[in-house]
């Protein structure tokens, strides 16, 4: 099913969660992740919203850039998944790290715009 509506929202809506992490923009971050939001990094660790933006709020990692490649939108009713690789950076506690990780974010259209119920990363091994 496509929704071209509901697929530039999404696009969108992921562009402005990347911005904000950059920023650590808690207040940005707060509204556009779903109450029952769930982060499931790519080591396994699963943190619900509050733990993921306490995270963020202590600033044990910074996010640096964000490269996104071969992303997909699929829709499914009110509900759109996004998937693709990405190359991000970090600052973890001043040193510099890069994550080469695929992902697959959940997205549901609300009556207050479009809202990231998940997140989930899997590291990309060296073939």
């Amino acid at each position: 099913m496509t929704d071209p509506t509901l697929e530039s929202q999404v696009l969108a809506a992921d562009e402005t969660r990347y911005q904000a992490l950059y920023r650590q923009d808690l207040a940005a971050l707060e509204q556009m992740l779903a109450a029952d939001y769930r982060h499931t990094h790519a080591n396994g660790k699963i943190d619900d919203k509050a733990a993921f933006l306490a995270s963020i709020k202590a600033g044990r990692y910074r996010f640096v850039d964000a490269l996104r490649s071969e992303q997909c939108v699929r829709v499914c009713g009110p509900v759109a998944l996004l998937s693709g690789k990405t190359r991000t950076t970090l600052d973890i506690a001043g040193q510099i790290k890069v994550m080469d990780n695929a992902f697959v974010t959940v997205w549901a259209r609300t009556d207050g715009g479009v809202r990231l119920l998940h997140w989930q990363a899997t590291k990309v091994l060296e073939a």
